[in-house]
């Protein structure tokens, strides 16, 4: 896991929306360019012993380039100067939580995949139009119209729908699903919608609405009500 360049989070940010420039913002600012620096020192000691930076601290005074830079340079800096350096920092240190919260996204969104038996859109089209040749704009009108959850994949993206929204006898998207998916905006928010039908509930007796779905006993009013109680819970 990354180092961490700031005490806390939000606590230097603070500091930068109010605009002040006083003694919080340069210790908040040395502290971090100390940080950086003993950081590119540490990997200058591992793969060039011959030519380390020595920033440890001992009997309360600091050495090397570290002290330089902090004690000289940070300290000749203009007030608009810190400013734009703590930005710059902060900048890098919220990037790589960025990272971070997208690289759980990703791995959220992969796991709610996975947990369907899903089909593409002319598979759809098979399904809901089978007499007329497979076309993509049979998923996509029932997809932009609420009713059925499609999750992107890649770039472009592409569309995949779980299985278990269709009534391959009656052709057509399960009146149930359909209610429930045009309650959640399955068109903002296609795996948020989709891990709902996963998650167990307390109005359902801690099973999923997905469950209850393929056992048959899911109804109208139970939708509403799971529904009701996360909006309350929020």
């Amino acid at each position: 896991m990354a180092a961490q360049l700031v005490p806390a989070e939000g606590a230097a940010q603070e500091i930068v929306d109010d605009g002040s420039v006083a003694d919080d913002l340069k210790a908040v600012v040395d502290a971090m360019v100390e940080s950086v620096f003993a950081q590119h020192a540490d990997a200058i000691n591992t793969t060039d012993r011959n030519r380390r930076i020595n920033t440890r601290r001992t009997a309360g005074r600091t050495h090397g380039l570290v002290s330089v830079f902090v004690d000289l340079g940070v300290a000749t800096l203009s007030e608009q100067q810190r400013l734009e350096l703590a930005q710059d920092l902060i900048g890098t240190v919220t990037g790589h939580d960025a990272d971070r919260r997208e690289k759980a996204r990703a791995e959220g969104r992969e796991s709610i995949f996975s947990a369907f038996d899903v089909l593409d859109s002319k598979e759809v089209s098979r399904i809901l139009a089978p007499t007329s040749a497979p076309a993509r704009s049979v998923a996509q009108k029932r997809r932009k119209a609420g009713e059925l959850i499609g999750l992107p994949v890649g770039k472009r993206p592409d569309f995949r729908y779980p299985d278990f929204q269709f009534d391959r006898a009656q052709q057509r998207v399960r009146s149930l699903v359909a209610h429930a998916n045009r309650r959640l905006d399955v068109a903002n928010d296609p795996y948020g919608a989709a891990s709902w039908w996963l998650t167990p509930a307390d109005v359902l007796d801690d099973r999923s609405p997905l469950e209850d779905l393929e056992a048959g006993i899911l109804t109208e009013v139970a939708i509403d009500n799971v529904l009701d109680d996360v909006r309350r819970g929020m």
